[in-house]
């Protein structure tokens, strides 16, 4: 039983090893390059109905 479980556990690591590598050498051989459907375009993210940013200033309650 013991020896089952060893085999089952040494054959995933493998197997998990092998998929690994496999997957970096695919990618490697693709192109890294994005896309131009997938590039951002230069707008901003932010609407103007929001407003601007206020810096936090704590004051002295006394």
């Amino acid at each position: 039983m013991i020896l089952l479980l060893r085999f089952i556990l040494v054959g995933l690591i493998i197997y998990l090893l092998v998929r690994s590598f496999a997957r970096y050498f695919r990618e490697e051989g693709e192109s890294r390059e994005v896309p131009e459907d997938k590039k951002h375009p230069d707008t901003k993210k932010i609407s103007k109905n929001i407003g601007e940013y206020v810096d936090y200033e704590e004051t002295d309650k006394k």
